[in-house]
């Protein structure tokens, strides 16, 4: 019998939503050799695994998501700092924006405009140092928006529809569905809308429902598209309709969620005084920089998106790195009375990172009793300025490394700081095949959505 995929991400992203809620990185979307790779280290992990029992349990379930999301945002932190996956660290090339709270850059790569030169236009081509060079300015005219069918705020604890079957037609981009439901004697307006929002919801059809209320203890269904862009040419993102549908009709225009209310619409901005308009907020400039449009910018005005100065940029990163390691450890802590093998995670950590700290305290890192890490700023920017502290950047460049590895073990193996009943050990000096019971356990976790 086969079985809905769908049921298995949904199961994940619940442990993920209630344990890590992060935002969606760049660096969560892989190449088919990222996963190629990934499977021959799986691979060569259960070689070498002991034959063990798990207790599952959702306090298991809890700490295994939970450890792995944490060495994913950790690593994804570093990846953002360096501009890509792979890319070199503390190298001064920081993307900003003058006005965030406008235009947020949500990340650049030196290589982007070398590589969007094979599949972009011409005006999309150029070089690392082009980039590194570039600097824009940018206004916001206004933001891309998603359709709405905003409907009557009717009483809450009334109704005049009678008793019966209703169903309502929704027509989108790609598809029409009919959504059938049954309205007993006693149902109230609020409890009509509510099981309708959930019936739109569950359905997955791109569009999402809530119920709003207001003071007059009034309520009304309002239903939103998920994708914007202007598409009232084409129809817009969808319509609700019941002229046509195959049961009662009548609910649509009882609760007014026929009419639309505000169309989608595009999102219209100027880049160096040039027009540009584009049916999301998350826009690419020229393949250099990926920046999220938030508000509109007054008239006249614009936001320069570029790249700090080195030093100042290799201030930030350090700072940035610190904050992200602590984050990264302080999470793995909290899980040391639960699972006591983590404390051999945490212990490890401290341990090595003493090797570091000796040169990190001369540019102002030193770490903490908790083994977290600690930054003067005022120090760190002198040092920066010192070309004679190369040697103490590169030793930072080792320590993030180090902690990367210890990272990526977590990632492919969560299980390995699990508390767990070993049945037999195998023998060291034979070579083993890999056993897929082994990964079975975890392997699952090791990408959000790829199951």
């Amino acid at each position: 019998m086969a079985i809905n995929s769908a049921i298995y991400s949904n199961v994940y992203n619940y442990y993920r939503s209630e344990l890590t809620p992060r935002s969606s990185s760049r660096f969560d979307s892989h190449k088919k050799k990222d996963l190629q790779d990934v499977y021959k280290s799986i691979v060569n992990i259960s070689k070498d695994e002991p034959v063990f029992l798990l207790d599952r349990s959702k306090e298991l379930e809890d700490y295994t998501i939970h450890m792995k999301e944490n060495a994913l945002a950790f690593s994804n932190n570093v990846s953002s700092i360096s501009g890509s996956a792979d890319g070199e660290l503390f190298t001064g090339q920081t993307a900003y924006s003058s006005d965030p709270s406008a235009v947020e850059v949500t990340g650049f790569a030196q290589k982007a405009a070398d590589q969007a030169a094979d599949s972009a236009s011409p005006a999309d081509s150029g070089t690392a140092a082009d980039a590194a060079n570039t600097q824009y300015e940018l206004s916001v005219k206004q933001l891309a928006g998603c359709q709405e069918n905003s409907g009557k705020f009717l009483d809450k604890i009334d109704s005049d529809l009678p008793g019966g079957n209703y169903s309502f037609d929704v027509s989108t981009a790609t598809s029409t569905y009919e959504l059938q439901f049954t309205i007993s004697d006693g149902d109230t307006n609020y409890d009509i809308q509510r099981r309708m929002a959930r019936l739109i919801n569950n359905f997955n059809l791109g569009l999402n429902a809530e119920v709003i209320e207001n003071s007059n203890a009034e309520s009304a269904l309002v239903i939103r598209s998920n994708s914007s862009g202007d598409r009232e040419s084409a129809g817009g993102h969808f319509i609700i309709s019941d002229d046509n549908t195959s049961q009662q009709a009548g609910i649509v225009d009882y609760f007014g969620i026929g009419e639309v209310t505000s169309h989608g619409q595009d999102a219209i901005y100027e880049v160096n005084g040039e027009e540009r308009t584009s049916s999301v907020n998350e826009i690419s400039l020229d393949g250099i920089f990926n920046v999220s449009l938030k508000e509109t910018t007054p008239e006249g005005s614009s936001v320069t998106i570029g790249f700090k100065p080195d030093y100042e940029a290799v201030k930030d990163n350090i700072i940035s790195l610190a904050g992200s390691y602590n984050d990264f450890l302080r999470a793995t802590a909290e899980y040391v009375d639960v699972q006591p093998r983590t404390n051999l995670f945490v212990a490890d950590m401290k341990n090595n990172s003493r090797f570091y700290t000796s040169s990190l305290e001369e540019i102002g890192v030193t770490q903490n009793d908790d083994g977290t890490l600690s930054v003067d700023a005022e120090k760190l920017s002198e040092a920066l300025k010192n070309e004679d502290r190369t040697e103490d950047l590169d030793t930072l460049k080792n320590f993030t490394k180090f902690a990367l590895r210890k990272a990526k073990g977590i990632q492919l193996n969560p299980m390995d700081y699990v508390d767990k009943r070993i049945v037999a050990y195998k023998n060291p000096t034979t070579a083993h095949y890999a056993n897929p019971y082994v990964t079975s356990a975890y392997s699952g976790m090791l990408f959000n959505s790829y199951m």
